[in-house]
């Protein structure tokens, strides 16, 4: 930070000064950046944790104590527990047998493998996963997994900012894990049922 941030940033960052903000984040966003592509390489979600981790940092800057760390360990702090959450989010995820679980994981880097894609039974459930979210999540998910376009190329042809559309991505991602792991954990629980019957 310049001088004149360090003599004035801690007060700047707990009064949410946008000078001393606008400073302060255009130097820790490349950190930051670089903190989340190290442990997943997906430009996507590392630009969606930078986003979370701004928004926590300045939602949450009235707790800032400028005793206890500088603001760039405060912030690297907050990036460090959402990369834990992250990974609590991702390991506590039900376990879902063969190719699918290998999709979910994907979902956040590319569409979905032919292989996968063969299989009817993952279809099935993909579709149905899609037809029981929100519209606005379903055609995002579609055009970013299924056409392939950008977050600026969605942007245009929905009508929202960039900043949206990497907000709404992270959402219906959530939303789909839940539906398409809902929907393989009901199929496993009729096949049981049904081998029970016989």
């Amino acid at each position: 930070m310049s001088d004149a941030c360090d003599q004035y940033g801690w007060a700047g960052i707990s009064q949410g000064d946008p000078d001393i903000w606008r400073e302060f984040l255009s130097r820790q966003i490349p950190l930051l950046y670089g903190m989340f592509i190290k442990c997943w390489t997906n430009p996507s979600l590392a630009e969606e944790l930078v986003q979370k981790t701004v928004f926590d940092a300045v939602k949450g800057r009235n707790s800032y104590d400028p005793s206890r760390a500088s603001p760039e360990k405060w912030i690297v702090g907050i990036a460090r527990n959402n990369i834990r959450l992250e990974i609590r989010k991702r390991t506590s995820q039900l376990n879902v047998n063969g190719d699918i679980g290998t999709y979910i994981s994907l979902i956040d880097k590319e569409p979905l493998p032919d292989k996968v894609l063969e299989q009817k039974e993952t279809i099935s459930a993909v579709k149905a996963a899609l037809a029981r979210l929100a519209s606005s999540e379903r055609s995002v998910l579609k055009a970013k997994y299924m056409q392939g376009l950008s977050a600026r190329q969605i942007s245009r042809q929905i009508g929202i900012t960039e900043k949206a559309v990497y907000s709404l991505l992270y959402r219906a991602r959530i939303s789909f894990r839940e539906e398409i792991e809902r929907t393989f954990t009901t199929n496993d629980r009729d096949r049981d049922n049904e081998k029970q019957r016989k």
